[in-house]
């Protein structure tokens, strides 16, 4: 990722590291289905694939992305990594970071915690990003704090 003017070596003729991140809800997004049924069934499509088959995919991808400029997945790729880690995004209902129809948002009941837990994680900003965990976390701690003078 290129964030907040971080800049990565963007040369084509050294070494780089990609990062793939697959949703997996573009098949059932479309369905009509409800949101939670949408992810578990995503999740399901993930756990059901075999490593082999996820790494043919992002081959098949990067090609038909960059096989214009010169890209040959054969050896242009010297390795891939793959992880099946249905990670715990949250699936957010309409309202969910906004509020809706008046109400306050459900990710404020959530930052407020719940007797004494708290709870600090990236979702609650809507940006899935290390530095919104690294704020959301700092938050909770010193909510943590405060309970416990």
């Amino acid at each position: 990722m290129v964030l907040e003017g971080d800049q990565m070596p963007l040369d084509p003729g050294k070494p780089t590291i990609l990062t793939f991140y697959i949703p997996f809800t573009y098949a059932v997004s479309q369905s009509g289905m409800p949101l939670a049924a949408q992810a578990l069934k995503a999740r399901n499509e993930l756990l059901s694939m075999s490593y082999k088959e996820i790494e043919r995919k992002i081959r098949q991808q990067m090609a038909e992305m960059f096989g214009n400029y010169g890209f040959d997945p054969k050896t242009d790729i010297a390795g891939i990594i793959t992880n099946r880690w249905g990670h715990a995004y949250v699936v957010p209902q309409p309202g969910f970071y906004f509020g809706r129809d008046g109400k306050p948002a459900p990710r404020e009941a959530v930052r407020v915690g719940y007797g004494r837990v708290r709870f600090g994680h990236s979702e609650l900003t809507g940006f899935q990003l290390w530095d919104a965990a690294c704020d959301e976390g700092e938050r909770a701690t010193k909510q943590v704090l405060a309970l416990i003078g």
